[in-house]
């Protein structure tokens, strides 16, 4: 898995801002950085929801392959 790139943005005194670029090519920009984190946040429950797909695909073969 790719990890999130973390850029500084520079912007008209005296706001600075933070770029990221996403595992999925999605580039977040935001003076605050609770925009990221919202996003962040979003993307690391979407992993968890997909790895217990994942293992429940792995319980079912296993049972599959045990008939």
């Amino acid at each position: 898995m790719k990890r999130y790139k973390l850029n500084p943005i520079i912007i008209a005194p005296p706001n600075k801002g933070f770029l990221i670029q996403t595992p999925t090519g999605k580039t977040l920009f935001d003076t605050h950085p609770r925009g990221i984190v919202k996003e962040l946040n979003r993307l690391n429950k979407r992993i968890k929801e997909l790895e217990a797909k994942v293992d429940e695909l792995h319980d079912l073969k296993k049972w599959l392959e045990g008939r």
